[in-house]
């Protein structure tokens, strides 16, 4: 009897002592996997995972980068999990006040970092390429692409300044921190054929092709103050051509130039230049700028008005007239 209360006593210490052991071992695992540092307002770091990266080698990155606690319990976590094989390549932004599975959660999901770029309504590519080189993109590689990049529907003509202004549609971007300026044009271009889907049958029965339409959408969205005066603008447009009147528009002026004036002078308006329309008879060789989605709406469907003439008013709109000596009274008016 004495012999099996010793052996009892004995099992119950060496349960006991499972038990603490297991305890510790859990309570140490727990705090292996707990943020380096709770302030959650740490900053962010950008870590790159290339592919076909060892969980040993990406557990080293994220430990000295300060990160996470322990590699070992990293690499413990993917296991028990069964996550190793998931993770994926990429650039992230992570910070210290995340945990080890919050952590190991973003590179599972793919949850990459991205740059967010706004392309405006109206920008140029010069003014595009000046936005993602402050993403740290190269202005000169992003311009040469868009300069000499061939589109199946662009006509071959020597007088394009550069062949994908237009088609670089204005939108708020996500852009992967990894890309090359050729996959922002590619990412760019697939947003506008995506948006330009809707109007393609519209575009089919038009007397004019998608590089037509996309060039005179440029130049309502070039000439326009608020949206709600596109299909005007668009009808002067439509009736100047229907007549072979000049457009004489003074954002192709504008496009000309070396540089944006804030007020064109009547020099500027000689420029030697195929889009100045001052100039040349006819759509300028291309657009002139991205234009937006309503503005291509508008050159698919132009007011129905006998309007040849617009000018500026003080009120940030525009007055249309019918007639030259119509269009002299509204400036001398808004001279007086």
């Amino acid at each position: 009897m004495a012999v099996i209360k010793v052996l009892k006593r004995i099992g119950l210490i060496l349960l006991l002592v499972f038990v603490l052991i297991n305890f510790a071992l859990f309570n140490y695992g727990r705090q292996l996997l707990e943020p380096v540092d709770y302030n959650l307002a740490q900053e962010d770091k950008l870590v790159e995972i290339e592919p076909n990266t060892s969980t040993n080698r990406i557990g080293k990155i994220l430990y000295e980068k300060g990160l996470i606690r322990s590699p070992f319990g990293f690499r413990i976590y993917l296991r028990v999990k069964d996550l190793s094989r998931r993770v994926q390549a990429g650039h992230y932004k992570l910070n210290s006040g995340m945990s080890t599975p919050d952590i190991i959660d973003k590179l599972v999901r793919g949850k990459t970092a991205d740059h967010i770029i706004t392309v405006f309504e109206g920008a140029r590519v010069e003014q595009t390429a000046d936005l993602l080189a402050r993403k740290g993109f190269d202005r000169d590689e992003f311009l040469e692409l868009a300069r000499n990049k061939k589109l199946d529907f662009l006509p071959k003509r020597d007088d394009i300044k550069y062949n994908l202004e237009g088609f670089l549609f204005p939108n708020t971007y996500r852009i992967p921190y990894g890309s090359s300026e050729r996959d922002v044009v590619r990412i760019m271009l697939n947003e506008f054929n995506r948006q330009v889907s809707v109007l393609e049958e519209q575009i089919q029965d038009s007397d004019y092709d998608l590089h037509e339409i996309v060039t005179i959408a440029s130049l309502i969205e070039g000439e326009r103050k608020v949206a709600s005066e596109e299909p005007l603008i668009a009808s002067v447009i439509y009736n100047r051509l229907e007549i072979g009147m000049r457009l004489q528009l003074d954002a192709t002026v504008q496009y000309s130039l070396p540089e944006h004036k804030s007020r064109l002078l009547y020099r500027d308006l000689e420029v030697e230049s195929p889009y100045n329309t001052y100039k040349i008879s006819g759509l300028p060789p291309g657009p002139i700028n991205n234009p937006s989605l309503s503005a291509m709406k508008a050159a698919l469907n132009p007011a129905e008005t006998d309007y040849l003439y617009y000018v500026a008013t003080t009120g940030g709109y525009h007055e249309f007239t019918r007639t030259y000596q119509e269009h002299l009274d509204v400036q001398r008016g808004l001279n007086n």
